[in-house]
């Protein structure tokens, strides 16, 4: 193992990076990161949409650097703490890069779901992550400045609903692989705050419920009405609320707070 990073150099740029950060929340996510002073590293899996939006961000604070690759591989990830690294201390990751396979925006049943589909799946939203984290933890200050947060989901505790011809719900167009998936990652997020809290590192998870981005713009709408009929707020998240959320668990006001997941979902799913 090289040497751990103790502490962020005083006056120094500090970096960060957002995967899945050309998406509907993780180009949010970048924004603010970069609004907040950080060199941002958008990393994703399309060079073009990376690139865009890596170029968009506001650089009163420094350059922004895009990465684009196979994120559940480790050359992809020792490349993205790399560019990091070169912008500054590396002080935040969010993990923000999954999928979430479906018929048409209509939910996949179980018995559809390949193994390939499966394998896939849990490489991008748990394997990924775990990648990231054991290529930058080294990297990262160990002075409690640093933060790492992972994008969860409602089905993070729900799981998922049942068949698309049922009629009760919860009603979800997530497939088995992706609730598994989800549920895995937070505890993940859990493990990894007790194996990080020795080096000083927080590690929380943000776990939105239904959020108006791509991924959910292509539901049919009869599907988008039941989904909006169990929320007691009565409407999709925007990503911006989102953002909050990630903003404030990455910032100092949140500096006692780690193995945390932090529900953003609008009453949909309550303690």
């Amino acid at each position: 193992m090289s040497e751990i990073l103790t502490a962020s150099p005083a006056g120094t740029a500090r970096s960060a990076i957002v995967t899945g950060g050309a998406g509907g929340i993780g180009r949010v996510v970048s924004e603010r990161l970069a609004h907040a002073g950080y060199r941002v590293v958008v990393a994703d899996a399309s060079a073009a949409a990376a690139e865009a939006v890596a170029a968009a961000l506001p650089a009163g604070h420094g350059t922004h650097r895009a990465v684009a690759g196979d994120l559940t591989t480790v050359e992809a990830n020792r490349t993205a703490v790399a560019v990091a690294r070169d912008l500054g201390t590396l002080s935040v990751l969010v993990n923000g890069v999954g999928i979430s396979p479906k018929d048409d925006g209509r939910k996949r049943p179980f018995f559809d779901v390949t193994p390939e589909e499966w394998d896939l799946v849990l490489a991008v939203n748990v394997k990924a992550p775990l990648l990231l984290v054991q290529e930058a933890f080294r990297h990262m200050p160990s002075d409690g400045s640093a933060s790492i947060v992972n994008i969860l989901s409602i089905v993070s505790k729900w799981g998922t609903g049942g068949l698309p011809s049922d009629t009760f719900p919860p009603f979800l167009p997530s497939s088995v692989a992706y609730a598994a998936s989800k549920g895995a990652l937070q505890n993940l997020t859990a493990s990894l705050s007790r194996e990080l809290s020795s080096f000083r590192i927080r590690v929380n998870g943000v776990a939105p419920g239904f959020v108006q981005t791509q991924m959910t713009g292509g539901m049919p709408q009869q599907e988008a009405a039941q989904m909006t009929g169990q929320i007691p707020m009565g409407r999709f998240a925007r990503p911006d609320e989102i953002a909050d959320a990630i903003e404030f668990l990455v910032g100092p006001r949140a500096s006692y707070i780690t193995g945390a997941s932090l529900d953003v979902n609008g009453g949909a799913l309550t303690c």
